[in-house]
Parts: structure tokens; C-alpha cells; sequence
């Protein structure tokens, strides 16, 4: 009987009208978290979907903690988002104390699809694309060493970038509105073409997808 006051107890803190609540939402994080472990630990339904929708667009709650808690509690739809944008920043931006809320399973997953996409990276910044001459080019090898180093400039560059971090569609963006010097319009298009059709641009979000459908599977297990 104890057990089902305190759960109610909990309830009766809900907004009257949770379609209306407000966006942002004035409870803090902690009595938010506090909200959904009691609500799941007494199969409280109502307060775990508050407390999650709550939690969810909180701009309070860091991505290691959002991560902690859609393991401790498999809140599935939090995987996804949360997990491409910690791909997106340095692991040393976290800090040891992010680093530790994070589960170890999602970690290490982290940890390994950083090092194959940065291993990926710096072979593009190296091993530049081969340039396509166009049907129309008359200066096909002047047009080649223009590709070679417009490359070496822009998007290797922007690939071993040390502050900020490029993903393959904003360098495809760039080469598809950019002139590149010494490289005729034939031949620029020809050769970005090329670039799209190998995907190799691309293929960062693929090893992403291929570790994130790892971790859904073991979520679900758990």
C-alpha cells in the first residue's frame, strides 16, 4: 500500500494538461530523472512518458547522461540522435566525467567507429579522387593537376580539420558550389560526379549505421 502512495504521490506532480505543458520544461533534470526512475520502478506509465518527453529535448541534459539513461531505462528512439552527434564531437570534449556515464558497450562502439571514420578520413585527405575529364575538355592535364591540388586545398584540408569537424555531405556541398581553379567546368562536374558515384564521401554514415544497428540489437537483449 506504501509502494502504490508514493507512486501516486509522484503522479499527482504532473501538469493537469501535458499536451499543453510547456516546451521547456521547469523541472530540473535530477527531479525529472527522479520521475522516471520512480515511475518505472512502480510501472507508472503516465510518469515515464512525462518524465521522458520532459527529458527529452531538455537543455540541461548532456548527451553521455541521455545515453545513460535510454540504456538503464531502453528508451530505443534516444540511440540514434544521441549517438551520431557524440560521433560528430571529440572524444576529449566529453571529459573524464562524461566519459564514465557512458555505458561501456556504447563506448567502446563510439570509441571504434571514430577510429574507422578518422582512419577513413585521412585516406581521402592523402589519396585524392581521380579526376574525370570532360567530353568537351581540351586541357584534360592541366585540368588534372588543377583537380589534384584544388583537393589537396579544399577538402583534404577540411577532412583533417583539427577544430572542426567536416562530414562527407558538407565537402560534397562544397565541391558542388565551388570553382576550382585551373579545372575547366567539364571536368570539375565530371570528376564530382565520380566522387558521388563511389561514395566514398558517403561512407562515414555507413559505418556509423552499421555500428548503431550492433548497438540496437544488443539494447533490445539487455
Amino acid at each position: 500500500m506504501a509502494y502504490l502512495d508514493v507512486a501516486s504521490s509522484w503522479v499527482l506532480l504532473l501538469p493537469p494538461d501535458m499536451e499543453q505543458a510547456n516546451n521547456t520544461p521547469p523541472e530540473s533534470v535530477s527531479t525529472l530523472v527522479s520521475l522516471l526512475t520512480m515511475s518505472s520502478v512502480f510501472d507508472v506509465s503516465v510518469g515515464k512518458s512525462y518524465a521522458v518527453n520532459q527529458l527529452e529535448a531538455h537543455p540541461d541534459l548532456d548527451l553521455p547522461t541521455k545515453l545513460q539513461l535510454c540504456h538503464q531505462f531502453k528508451i530505443f528512439p534516444w540511440l540514434t540522435p544521441a549517438f551520431r552527434e557524440l560521433v560528430s564531437l571529440p572524444i576529449e570534449s566529453l571529459g573524464p566525467t562524461g566519459l564514465a556515464k557512458i555505458p561501456t558497450y556504447i563506448l567502446h562502439a563510439l570509441i571504434q567507429v571514430k577510429h574507422q571514420i578518422s582512419t577513413h578520413r585521412l585516406t581521402l585527405a592523402a589519396v585524392v579522387p581521380p579526376a574525370m575529364a570532360g567530353m568537351l575538355c581540351h586541357t584534360p592535364l592541366t585540368c588534372a593537376d588543377g583537380w589534384e591540388t584544388g583537393w589537396k586545398a579544399g577538402p583534404a584540408e577540411m577532412l583533417r580539420h583539427p577544430d572542426v569537424f567536416y562530414s562527407g555531405r558538407d565537402i560534397l556541398a562544397q565541391l558542388d558550389s565551388v570553382d576550382i581553379p585551373l579545372v575547366c567546368n567539364d571536368c570539375r562536374e565530371s570528376s564530382v560526379a565520380n566522387v558521388k558515384e563511389t561514395g566514398c564521401l558517403l561512407m562515414e554514415d555507413e559505418f556509423v549505421e552499421e555500428k548503431l544497428e550492433e548497438l540496437r540489437a544488443w539494447l533490445m537483449s539487455r
